[in-house]
């Protein structure tokens, strides 16, 4: 080799590697984006990574794979209402007045307009904010994701087993399917009518009545990959919430009829698809490496639905129960070169704490007039810290407390302590053999429930 093709050689890598270390600080220079994927009545044994069976995750695995697999995370409660309000707000929804049961389209009530946001923080600092998917907040226009700090919204306000508000603004363009008219949308009693015929919500009116649910997950995704693409010189917060695997449950002729598994099984094949969209489309903006992007679902799985509801896996119960399958959920964290790839994380995190530790990576202030329930894991996530110093976690408002490994759960007429890193499962109540450890849980578990008042 000449001594001029040795130059041109090493001129050749030193451009390269200084091309790289400048691409890399612009990278960094930039804001990192946030991508929250939450879906509804997923349960802990539901994605192939978790050990799933009858059908295919591979993006949620790959996913896995590129970023941080959780074992141990919960979200605030193991229904809809208050786990999404625990996820925006880092609070559990006691606090604000939450007692029970989840909002319908009759409801004139939601999440107070007082509380503030993942999307209210972000849009201080500038961000865009997008919500496509379920609300199920409240529907009314003061408690609306519009009034919540989003300024985009697409999709369904409430659970798709539901019905409609016919009191709901409807576009001047609305389009009615199924050979339905406006007198049908306007009139009474259409719980009993027209249950399981959800509108599609954009902004603060109605566009699409009844919406076809077999395209409902394909509409999310294109709907989400416009943001995305709309915003890639801004940044931007998309909360993208499906409305399934709860039931009533469809998938699309592209996926319907794939599965061993059945119906559940294509349907999580298309929430599958729908993950592997968005990442391609972040990395065909080249927003891949400063995008956080978070998948998780909101509740346990819906067991009495069977054959067309999920499993928690080795945990026990799940929707509606203070069990760990009810609100354990399946979570996968994703940002290349922030987030470290092929890690399992066992750290005891939440919901809860997705709201600080956003806060923390913009520099945005954490309200100071309110109690936040969650914590910063920042260092969980980028790998230099492997445990949280949590004091407690509640389950289902006053019904069950964590502290540690050990957890108390109180039923009506029982009352049940165990260690999770020995009992998962919850199988062996040792309220007999630490009767002491049951009445320390129990206290605290007391102290906080009247802090909610």
């Amino acid at each position: 080799m000449s001594i001029k093709t040795i130059s041109v050689l090493v001129l050749t890598i030193v451009f390269t590697l200084t091309s790289c270390k400048s691409a890399l600080k612009n990278n960094a220079d930039k804001p990192t984006n946030f991508v929250i994927i939450y879906t509804d009545d997923l349960g802990y044994g539901d994605l192939s990574c978790y050990g799933a069976e009858g059908y295919k995750t591979p993006n949620l695995d790959t996913m896995a794979d590129e970023g941080m697999r959780f074992t141990d995370f919960s979200v605030s409660n193991s229904i809809c209402t208050p786990s999404r309000a625990g996820l925006l707000t880092g609070r559990y929804a006691q606090r604000w007045g939450y007692t029970e049961g989840v909002f319908w389209p009759h409801s004139k009530d939601g999440m107070p307009e007082n509380e503030v946001t993942i999307a209210e923080l972000l849009k201080e600092k500038g961000y865009e904010t997008g919500l496509v998917g379920k609300w199920h907040l409240g529907h009314q226009k003061e408690f609306a994701p519009t009034s919540q700090g989003f300024d985009m919204y697409y999709g369904i306000p409430y659970s798709n087993d539901m019905w409609h508000d016919p009191e709901a603004p409807l576009s001047p363009n609305v389009v009615f399917n199924e050979g339905l008219s406006i007198e049908d949308y306007k009139a009474s009693n259409p719980r009993k009518k027209f249950r399981h015929k959800v509108p599609i919500v954009e902004g603060d009116e109605v566009i699409e009545w009844p919406v076809d649910q077999t395209l409902l997950t394909q509409k999310y995704t294109n709907r989400a990959k416009e943001f995305i693409a709309n915003n890639k010189e801004k940044p931007f917060l998309l909360y993208l919430a499906h409305s399934m695997p709860h039931i009533p449950l469809y998938a699309s002729k592209q996926f319907s009829g794939k599965t061993e598994r059945g119906l559940f099984g294509d349907v999580l094949e298309e929430i599958d698809w729908s993950v592997g969209e968005i990442l391609k489309e972040l990395k065909a903006q080249g927003l891949d490496k400063n995008t956080l992007v978070i998948f998780t679902s909101d509740n346990g799985p819906w067991i009495s639905k069977q054959p067309n509801a999920g499993t928690a896996g080795v945990l026990r119960d799940g929707k509606f129960s203070p069990y760990e399958g009810g609100s354990r959920m399946p979570c996968i964290a994703w940002q290349p070169g922030f987030v470290p790839s092929g890690v399992v994380s066992n750290a005891q995190v939440s919901t809860l704490d997705i709201l600080p530790t956003i806060a923390s990576l913009v520099g945005a202030n954490i309200p100071a007039d309110r109690k936040i329930d969650g914590l910063n894991m920042t260092n969980i996530l980028t790998g230099k810290s492997k445990e949280i110093e949590r004091d407690y976690f509640i389950y289902n408002g006053n019904r069950a407390i964590r502290i540690g490994d050990w957890k108390y759960v109180k039923n009506k007429n029982k009352e049940e302590l165990f260690n999770l890193s020995e009992d998962v499962s919850e199988s062996k109540n040792l309220i007999k053999e630490y009767p002491n450890k049951a009445a320390e849980l129990k206290k605290k578990l007391e102290e906080v429930s009247a802090s909610f008042k």
